[in-house]
């Protein structure tokens, strides 16, 4: 029975709290629109709904507020009461009251709570009523209202025979909600339950002094009058909305979240092992092209791709929650704000059902009330000053979000008076935020970042709404915690409008791979603003850090090796590639080696040991089975600060670039099983005067170039261990050899042998016998030695 009251409490405290945040969102409308009868019949019912499942409870004070509440309600949807900002700042204090003591109820399970003072608030109801109409006719009105229908003869049998049309609204609700719970309460509980419902009118009879009329299960049967078939259009009607009531019977059900990241987890794996597959496919492919079981083979590794993908999105949508939750909240902010600052401001949502990842959610919250507070308390003008600039009295505030690809996108738009650039320069100048020399290199976008720089402040005095400079360093701080970006753009006079970034989930990602040096790095998608190839010219310094002039911006330049301090063993190429990263408001230009695509992957953790390393996220698996580590680009910003202050780009690239001046600075590995063989290919590498090493097969051959610095190798292919077209392969796989000259001496010497021999990566291809001129020759071109 515990379990039961338990879990009946559970639901209680959940449809009460998700009633009270509409029934806020509803009341702020009715203060725009007072005499929108249907919205406040639809707020009288909450407030009843609420009253009456806290009296069940034995929610005293619960009750006692939502009686008194209830009572102001019905005298203005009667016409005898109109609802003005007073009498609304009194209504909206009961619900703030409330929201606290069903807070207090989840966290203690009873309504005492000490810090809730309701008494204040129902002597302000009791006095709106009674300074009106007077409250002992409103209670006579309302009890001859509640009496006017018997729940306990109400069942899906007879529900036909009732003439819905002469029911109250909030009778109706009551009878939905007997019939739904008749739906789903099993035979043998109803008779307790009706007891228990019999025993709570019987109490609330003695609390509020409404006697009502007890009936009798023999009163029941005596007045069921037998169910009639009638095909009158308002009959079929309530027949439609009977079907309807037991068809959505156990149309939901809750799941605890552990359970939903659990299975988040488990497609975490799928993904990867989707990955695994495609890629040994492709492998399949390329070595096996034309036989016939591949077409097979791809239909089945094309049908597991499309399920997984699929499964993948649906579980996500489990997890999804429409942002008008966090939304919702914002028409009360906004009016309490804006009555508080004596201006006149409209607030207009739209994409309300736009869904976000639930844990993404419950991190937009905070920076929206920031932000939002900011665009009433800096944005709107006073009503007199917009007057005098021509525009409405009211100012207006637009709240949006839209998908955009595979981010969420939050706008926050005013039609306010506006950032000035200059404005913004001085007050960072002032307050020691930057010098007057970066104010003068600064552009207008990167001066109203300077909004987001902790205790940067534009108000005139300190208030309880701003002047600290705290509240947008924790929207930017906020954001980027969600890897999202901020983009401001302001007109002065005109208005400002806000951009939120953020990614749809942080579970499965898509990234960018790129490779610094021989390190693969997975950069998420979402922070990647561009990616651009430029070559060493482009790059300027200015006050000796490393900038790139990307349009009309200067961005920071920081090479990737340089930050995670890899050592350098490529030359640099003609063009060098950029990828542009932007978080919350930073923007910067990191350089890489190399674009390697971009792919899903599945954030996995490093584990405790490795856990908390500098500038990364986490790990995935490749489609090859390779670790790669994913960036965390908050971090990364960090360190990429610390190093564009510390180090030049281009001083920073010629650190690979180790001149060799000398015939002997060249190192060329001979690799062949045969002594005599070797003895030749050395006679003619002697008279060019290079060093020369010697493997007698691959797997020797392997290592000896991971510990020595080789130019190029000559390489035979009928090798024990290792044969050449094998060693070729195993080199190729590392960045830092892509350009290393490999070249064939061999006696194969058919067509397939060359084409293979080009298949693994073999640069020339020499067949024996040769003159020891010619390898001379062949070696010297690869070396680019002159002479």
């Amino acid at each position: 029975m515990m379990d039961d009251m338990m879990e009946l409490l559970e639901d209680f405290l959940i449809e009460a709290f998700e009633m009270i945040e509409e029934m806020d969102q509803d009341l702020i409308e009715l203060e725009n629109n007072p005499d929108d009868l249907d919205l406040l019949n639809k707020i009288f019912r909450v407030a009843h709904t609420i009253k009456g499942s806290g009296g069940f409870l034995n929610f005293d004070k619960l009750t006692h507020l939502t009686h008194h509440m209830e009572a102001v309600l019905d005298k203005a949807r009667k016409g005898e009461l109109r609802i003005t900002p007073e009498i609304m700042d009194v209504i909206l204090e009961s619900v703030d009251a409330m929201k606290a003591i069903l807070s207090y109820i989840r966290d203690h399970g009873n309504d005492s709570s000490p810090d809730v003072e309701i008494e204040p608030i129902v002597k302000k109801l009791d006095a709106i009523v009674n300074g009106t109409f007077g409250s002992s006719e409103e209670e006579t009105n309302e009890s001859k209202d509640e009496g006017k229908i018997n729940l306990d003869e109400i069942s899906l049998d007879n529900i036909d025979d009732i003439d819905v049309s002469e029911l109250s609204p909030e009778e109706l609700d009551a009878v939905l909600e007997k019939l739904v719970e008749d739906i789903n309460t099993p035979p043998e509980e109803a008779k307790e339950e009706k007891e228990a419902k019999k025993s709570e009118e019987k109490n609330e009879d003695k609390v509020e002094e409404e006697p009502k009329q007890e009936t009798t299960p023999e009163v029941k049967k005596e007045t069921t009058p037998t169910p009639k078939q009638d095909t009158t259009p308002k009959a079929q009607a309530k027949k439609e909305l009977k079907k309807q009531m037991v068809s959505t019977k156990e149309q939901t059900i809750r799941v605890d979240v552990k359970r939903l990241d659990q299975l988040m987890n488990l497609i975490g794996e799928l993904v990867l092992a989707k990955n695994r597959l495609i890629k040994i496919y492709n492998d399949v492919e390329e070595r096996y092209e034309g036989e016939k079981f591949l077409e097979e083979l791809n239909q089945v590794v094309s049908s597991i791709s499309i399920v997984t993908t699929d499964l993948q999105i649906a579980v996500m949508k489990t997890r999804m929650l429409p942002i008008g939750k966090v939304f919702n909240k914002f028409p009360r902010l906004v009016r309490d704000l804006s009555r508080e600052l004596g201006k006149k401001v409209k607030l207009i949502i739209e994409g309300e059902d736009t869904e976000l990842d639930k844990s993404i959610i419950e991190e937009i919250g905070d920076p929206l009330v920031h932000m939002i507070r900011n665009a009433v308390d800096h944005g709107i003008e006073p009503p007199e000053e917009r007057v005098k600039k021509g525009k409405p009295e009211e100012g207006t505030i637009w709240l949006k979000a839209y998908n955009e690809g595979n981010m969420i996108v939050i706008e926050i738009k005013d039609d306010g008076k506006g950032m000035d650039a200059n404005i913004l320069k001085q007050k960072a100048i002032e307050k020691g935020i930057i010098t007057p020399q970066e104010a003068e290199n600064m552009s207008d976008k990167e001066a109203f970042m300077l909004i987001f720089k902790p205790g940067f402040s534009t108000a005139e005095k300190v208030t309880n709404v701003s002047g600290r400079g705290v509240g947008m360093d924790v929207v930017k701080t906020n954001i980027e915690k969600l890897n999202g970006i901020i983009e401001i753009d302001s007109v002065p006079g005109k208005g400002t409008t806000i951009k939120l970034k953020i990614p749809l989930t942080l579970a499965i990602i898509q990234a960018l791979l790129v490779a610094s040096q021989e390190d693969l790095f997975a950069v998420p998608l979402s922070n990647v603003i561009e990616t651009v190839r430029i070559v060493e010219e482009d790059i300027y310094t200015i006050e000796g850090k490393s900038v790139l002039k990307l349009r009309d911006e200067v961005l920071p330049l920081v090479n990737m090796a340089d930050i995670f301090e890899i050592e350098k063993i490529l030359e640099p190429e003609k063009y060098l590639y950029v990828v542009i990263l932007g978080l919350g408001a930073t923007k910067i230009g990191l350089i890489v080696d190399r674009f390697i695509g971009q792919e899903e992957i599945v954030i996995k953790s490093l584990g405790e040991f490795l856990k908390g390393l500098p500038g990364i996220a986490g790990a995935t698996i490749r489609g090859d089975g390779r670790v790669t580590l994913i960036v965390d680009v908050a971090s990364l910003m960090k360190l990429a600060k610390d190093t564009h202050n510390k180090k030049i780009v281009t001083e920073s690239l010629k650190e690979a670039k180790k001149k060799k001046e000398k015939p002997e600075d060249y190192v060329v590995m001979i690799v062949d099983d045969s002594a005599m063989d070797r003895k030749i290919m050395r006679g003619a590498l002697e008279e060019l005067g290079v060093t020369i090493l010697e493997a007698k097969d691959g797997v020797e051959a392997l290592n000896l170039l991971k510990q020595n610095d080789v130019d190029a190798m000559l390489i035979d292919i009928e090798m024990p261990r290792m044969d050449g077209y094998t060693l070729a392969q195993e080199i190729r796989k590392y960045n830092k050899y892509r350009k290393l000259p490999l070249v064939a001496v061999t006696s194969r010497a058919t067509k397939s042998d060359r084409v293979r021999g080009v298949e693994v990566g073999m640069n020339e291809y020499i067949t024996k016998p040769y003159t020891q001129e010619y390898l001379k020759n062949v070696v010297k071109r690869n070396l680019k030695l002159e002479g």
